[in-house]
């Protein structure tokens, strides 16, 4: 005779079953805790004690996802609608979202004295894209040092820096110090301002630390720590080689490629103005256009051209294991030396006297073509439902969303619930990344049939 289960045993069942479907996979245990993290930034924002003005459920979630994103696209004015609690959440979120869920759940056990299993260690090296499980804790350790020195020193200057300019209490240069530290660290974007930056255009002291703060966030925790126990560029791993020299390869060209387009050409927004206050503009967007969504100009001013080139620095990003997104300098590097070793006959991939392991430069292509057709369906269901919005001003929105970069042309308040549905899973793709997404639905499995190869006529 069959055992007929209690309600009790089918209830413990259901909550095996619930524990196997999200711890079963590294990658859906990610995207399941930014979820939560999310959704409870989300509730506490659409509380009262957290709203200064009346803010909707959809509004209060695509914030929450935003910032917990560390993206910084907005269909409100948060320094108006938000309280000072309301605010805080968002910091939180903004820390959360820049560190890793895992990072900080690891962190608070290792705080508690408990034991960090593997399990644990390797869902940590899953969060930040880590090549194996070991020395975790020390990077953890490593990571909220970091943060927490830069953050604290990034806050005193512009701290100083605002009250210097006689508008603000020091109390409240203080507060906005460290809420624009953290948010810029972690590459989010938000700022209490409803016009972002673009009050202190010409502020050097300003545009400066929220430049530097923007950079060392996204050169990535990795290539942080490798850089302080190092010391020597030879001994430097691939990876932070890579990071460190795209700091200065990318962010020049692209302030040369701003500088030429918005301040020689006539049709750019600084055509006329001098050339300090062209560098000062150009400089501080070439920077911010790759990470965060503080801005100093109107972008929807911008030449055309300008336009696409931040189109394409948003969908390259930071580097891995840093608060920014994108498809990362290193995937855009790899993709780059495997086409030239192929047009020059080589047999290796080579990138600075090291050669690239053939599954690394698989899942390059991978992440790149994945991310981009991502961009392209969302884009269109965009389009297909926000048919009052130009289809640039959307694409624009999209990429943004996927680069967890933040800019705008002044589009997103404008969106429908669907269309910010849309956003809100592009900020999510984002930050967790295409790969992790897909991995939480696909079974993956290896065919024991092995097929009998043949050539196609390729191009």
């Amino acid at each position: 005779m069959r055992h007929r289960l209690t309600v009790r045993e089918l209830r413990v069942k259901r909550i095996e079953a619930l524990y196997r479907l999200v711890f079963e996979k590294p990658a859906r245990f990610i995207a399941t805790g930014f979820l939560l993290a999310i959704l409870t930034g989300a509730t506490l924002l659409y509380t009262p004690f957290a709203q200064d003005e009346p803010v909707s459920w959809i509004d209060c979630l695509f914030i929450a996802t935003s910032a917990g994103t560390v993206t910084g696209l907005s269909t409100i004015d948060i320094g108006s609608s938000f309280s000072t609690f309301g605010e805080l959440v968002i910091v939180v979120l903004i820390q959360i979202g820049g560190l890793g869920f895992m990072t900080v759940a690891l962190m608070l056990l290792s705080v508690l004295g408990k034991k960090i299993g593997l399990k644990q260690r390797i869902l940590l090296q899953e969060s930040l894209n880590l090549s194996g499980p070991g020395g975790t804790v020390r990077l953890v350790r490593n990571i909220v040092f970091t943060t927490l020195v830069v953050q604290f020193l990034g806050m005193l200057f512009l701290t100083f820096e605002l009250y210097s300019t006689g508008d603000y209490r020091f109390g409240e240069a203080l507060y906005y110090g460290f809420f624009h530290a953290i948010s810029a660290f972690n590459n989010a974007g938000f700022a209490l301002w409803p016009d972002s930056l673009m009050q202190f255009e010409q502020n050097t002291a300003i545009v400066i630390t929220i430049a530097a703060l923007l950079m060392i966030g996204g050169l990535g925790f990795t290539t942080i720590a490798d850089a302080t126990e190092v010391k020597r560029w030879k001994r430097l791993a691939l990876h932070s080689k890579i990071m460190i020299a795209s700091l200065a390869i990318v962010n020049g060209i692209a302030w040369f490629a701003l500088l030429l387009f918005e301040w020689v050409s006539a049709e750019g927004s600084l055509y006329g103005r001098s050339f300090g206050e062209a560098l000062h503009v150009t400089f501080f967007q070439a920077v911010t256009t790759r990470t965060a969504g503080f801005n100093t100009i109107d972008i929807s001013t911008m030449a055309p051209v300008s336009i696409g080139v931040i189109l394409i620095l948003m969908y390259i990003g930071a580097g891995a294991a840093s608060t920014g997104s994108g498809i990362k300098v290193t995937t855009v590097a790899v993709i780059l030396a495997d086409m030239w070793a192929f047009i020059a006959g080589k047999k290796e991939t080579v990138i600075l006297e090291r050669t690239i392991d053939a599954f690394q430069i698989k899942k390059a292509y991978i992440v790149a073509i994945t991310s981009f057709i991502f961009i392209l369906l969302i884009t269109a269901l965009t389009i297909l439902t926000n048919g009052h919005i130009s289809a640039t001003a959307l694409l624009f929105e999209t990429v943004s969303a996927f680069g967890t970069v933040g800019l705008s042309l002044g589009i997103t308040a404008e969106l429908n619930d669907a269309g910010k549905g849309f956003i809100m899973f592009m900020m999510l793709l984002g930050r967790v990344g295409s790969l992790t997404i897909l991995f939480t639905v696909a079974r993956q499995m290896d065919r024991k049939i092995r097929y009998p190869k043949e050539k196609l006529l390729i191009g």
